[in-house]
C-alpha cells in the first residue's frame, strides 16, 4: 500500500525529496500511512475543497479491501 501511496503522492508534488511517508501498523492490525511533505504541496496533496485527498484515500481503501486490511490516511 506505501509503494502505491507513494507513487499517486510523487505524482502530485513538485518537491519529491521532501515527502516522506510512514507506514505504522496499529495493535488491531490496521494500516496508518502519515504523510508529510514540503509546505508548498500539501494544497497539491489536499485539493481544492478536500477532494484530492479525499480521492487518494479511496484509492488506498479499495486496495486494501483486496488485502482484507483496514487503512487510513494522514496528511501531517
Amino acid at each position: 500500500m506505501k509503494k502505491l501511496l507513494e507513487a499517486i503522492i510523487y505524482a502530485l508534488v513538485d518537491n519529491k525529496d521532501q515527502v516522506v511517508i510512514v507506514e505504522q501498523e496499529d495493535e488491531d492490525g490496521n494500516v496508518i500511512l502519515k504523510i508529510s511533505a514540503a509546505e508548498s504541496d500539501l494544497g497539491k496533496i489536499i485539493g481544492k475543497s478536500g477532494n484530492t485527498i479525499t480521492a487518494v484515500r479511496r484509492i488506498i481503501k479499495a486496495y486494501a479491501m483486496k488485502l482484507k486490511k483496514k487503512v487510513t490516511v494522514e496528511v501531517l
